[in-house]
C-alpha cells in the first residue's frame, strides 16, 4: 500500500467526500495521530488555553488576579513552544502529526496551574486531569467517526425523511394508534403522570427510549458486512457516476472482475454501524415526533378539564399548578394544556418510539423498506472506496 504522502492530489478531493459522507475510516491509512486529532487541534487549543481560567479564585483579587492570570498563560503558552521545538515545529505551529507529547501536554499541563496558583491544588489537579481525558475522549469519537460532517449530512436527510413521513406512517400509525390510544384514555396513566417529579419522568421516559435505540443497534451488526461487497465492476462504477462521488470512472484495462476490495476492519465496520444506527434513529425519532405531537393536540380537545380532575385528583385550585399558559377559548369552550397532557404524550411517544424499533428489527417488510435508502447510500460510499483503494494500489506497484 501507498502511504498518504505518497497518493496523487486527487485523491484528497475523494477523502474530503469521504468525511463528509460520515465514513472518515473509508480514508486509506486514517491515523488518530496525522488524520483525527490534528482536525480537533483548533477546538483542543481553545480548550487547554480557557483551562487557564482555572486560576481564577479567592486566592488573589484585583491586579494580582490578572497578573496570575497572565503568568498561566505565559506558562502554558511556553510549554507549548517547548514541545513544539522538541518536535522540530516552529514554536507556535499548529502540529500536522500529533503524538504522546502533545497529548500528555494537553492532558497534565493546565492541571498544574492549581497545584501553582489554587488553594485547593490535589483536587484540583484531579478533576482537570480527568476532565481533559473525557474531552479528549470523546473530541476523538466524534472527530474519528465524522460525527459532526454525518449529523450535518443527516440534517440534508431529514428533508427526505420527512418527505416520506406520509409513507413511513401510513404503515406504522394504524398499530401505533390501537397500541397508544388504550393507554392515552386511561385514568391510570394520567394518575402516573401526575405522581411523577420532572427529573423522575425524564429518567423513565429516557429508559424506554434507550432500549428503543438498543433495538436498533442489534440489527446493525448483522445489516454492515454485506455492504461492501459487489458483483463487478460495472456495478461500482454506476454507483460512483449515481452519487456524484469525486472520483474517475473512466474505463481502465486493470479493472478486471470481480472486483477484489480490501475487507473491512473492526473500526471500519463500527463507522458504518454508527452512520446507519444515526440514520434509523431520525426516523425512530420523527416517529415518536408525530405520534407525541399527535397526542398532545387530540388531548386539548378530548380530555377535557373536568376529567383530568376526576382521574388526577387535583382540586380546581390546584389545577392551575399544572396549567402550560393561559386557557384557551375554541368554539365556545376552553382548552387547557396542562403537565399532565404533556407528560402522558411523551410516554406514549416513548413507547411509539420502542415498538416501532421492535418493528425495524422483527419485520422484513419494515427493515427493507425503511433501511434501503440507508443501506443505498453506505454502499455508494464502499463502492467509492472501492476504486480509490485499487488506484491507490495500482500506484503503489
Amino acid at each position: 500500500m501507498a502511504s498518504r504522502d505518497q497518493q496523487t492530489p486527487g485523491h484528497e478531493a475523494v477523502e474530503r467526500w469521504f468525511i463528509k459522507q460520515g465514513l472518515p475510516h473509508a480514508i486509506h491509512d486514517y491515523s488518530a495521530s496525522t488524520d483525527v486529532l490534528t482536525r480537533a487541534t483548533p477546538f483542543l487549543s481553545l480548550v487547554f488555553l480557557l483551562e487557564a481560567m482555572t486560576t481564577f479564585g479567592d486566592r488573589f483579587n484585583g491586579w494580582a488576579q490578572a497578573g496570575v492570570f497572565a503568568l498561566a498563560l505565559a506558562l502554558l503558552a511556553g510549554a507549548v513552544a517547548v514541545v513544539n521545538r522538541i518536535r522540530g515545529r516552529r514554536p507556535f505551529a499548529l502540529p500536522n502529526d500529533i503524538g504522546i507529547l502533545e497529548v500528555m501536554l494537553f492532558i497534565f499541563g493546565p492541571a498544574l496551574l492549581p497545584l501553582i496558583f489554587s488553594g485547593d491544588r490535589a483536587s484540583g489537579f484531579v478533576i482537570l486531569i480527568v476532565a481533559n481525558i473525557v474531552i479528549l475522549g470523546l473530541t476523538y469519537f466524534v472527530v474519528s467517526f465524522g460525527m459532526i460532517p454525518m449529523f450535518r449530512s443527516g440534517a440534508g436527510h431529514i428533508a427526505r425523511e420527512v418527505g416520506g413521513l406520509g409513507r413511513l406512517m401510513m404503515r406504522s400509525l394504524p398499530l401505533l394508534l390501537l397500541f397508544a390510544t388504550f393507554l392515552f384514555l386511561n385514568a391510570e396513566m394520567w394518575q402516573v403522570a401526575h405522581d411523577f417529579t420532572p427529573a423522575f419522568y425524564t429518567i423513565s421516559v429516557g429508559l424506554v427510549g434507550a432500549i428503543a435505540f438498543v433495538f436498533l443497534a442489534l440489527r446493525i451488526p448483522s445489516e454492515t458486512v454485506s455492504l461492501a461487497g459487489f458483483d463487478s465492476w460495472a456495478e461500482i462504477c454506476d454507483r460512483i457516476e449515481a452519487c456524484g462521488a469525486p472520483i474517475s470512472t473512466e474505463c481502465r484495462p486493470d479493472l478486471a472482475d470481480p472486483p477484489r476490495v480490501d475487507d473491512l476492519d473492526r473500526v471500519d465496520l463500527l463507522n458504518i454501524g454508527v452512520l446507519l444506527f444515526m440514520r434509523q434513529a431520525v426516523q425512530v425519532a420523527l416517529v415518536a415526533l408525530v405520534i407525541g405531537v399527535f397526542y398532545v393536540i387530540f388531548g386539548l380537545f378530548a380530555v377535557r378539564e373536568e376529567t383530568i380532575l376526576q382521574w388526577t385528583q387535583l382540586t380546581p385550585d390546584t389545577f392551575s399548578n399544572s396549567l402550560i399558559g393561559d386557557r384557551i377559548t375554541l368554539f365556545g369552550a376552553e382548552l387547557a394544556l396542562t403537565k399532565e397532557l404533556l407528560f402522558v404524550s411523551g410516554f406514549i411517544a416513548a413507547f411509539s418510539a420502542l415498538q416501532f424499533a421492535v418493528s425495524l428489527l422483527t419485520d422484513s417488510t419494515y427493515r427493507d423498506e425503511f433501511f434501503a435508502d440507508a443501506a443505498n447510500d453506505v454502499r455508494n460510499v464502499l463502492a467509492t472506496r472501492a476504486l480509490y483503494r485499487h488506484e491507490i494500489q495500482r500506484d503503489a506497484a
